[in-house]
């Protein structure tokens, strides 16, 4: 029988080639991800820099039904507020009255930075004593805030 020799790579190159595979991979895989997380973090719109801290809370059930929740603008520019929602339901936001001191009320629903500024509404539908609700703020700059109140206490 007669046996004949095979030439094979040396392991030298063998292992030259497979460094030169792992490396071209590697490329490949970072201009991948780099074209695709550029595309998912380039500024397609504004950031929203509206900040509203919930200060305190009333939730009154007699003699009438009153919600009234004092924010905080700790953003760095004044912030509108342009909806409220009470368990979901859109509100009828108050202007003038519903929204004070006067410097909140007399500028379309702005809340000055700095300033802590009341909201009161009617809640629709009322709710039970002890009973948990949401009360969600939306910004004409998108922010929303979502803040909970229980019914017939402060906070």
């Amino acid at each position: 029988m007669k046996v004949s020799q095979r030439k094979a790579v040396s392991p030298i190159i063998a292992t030259l080639l497979l460094i030169a595979i792992a490396v071209a991979a590697g490329i490949i895989v970072y201009v991948f991800v780099n074209g695709l997380a550029g595309n998912l973090t380039k500024s397609g719109g504004s950031q929203v820099t509206d900040q509203l801290s919930l200060s305190a809370y009333t939730y009154n059930l007699s003699p009438t039904a009153n919600v009234t929740i004092f924010v905080q603008n700790t953003g760095t520019g004044p912030t509108s507020i342009s909806s409220l929602y009470f368990d979901g339901t859109l509100m009828t936001l108050p202007t003038g009255n519903g929204i004070s001191p006067q410097s909140c009320a007399r500028i379309s629903n702005t809340v000055p930075v700095g300033t802590t500024c009341s909201v009161s509404f009617t809640p629709n539908p009322v709710g039970s004593a002890g009973t948990s609700h949401s009360v969600k703020l939306v910004t004409t700059n998108g922010g929303e805030f979502t803040y909970n109140v229980v019914a017939g206490s402060s906070g």
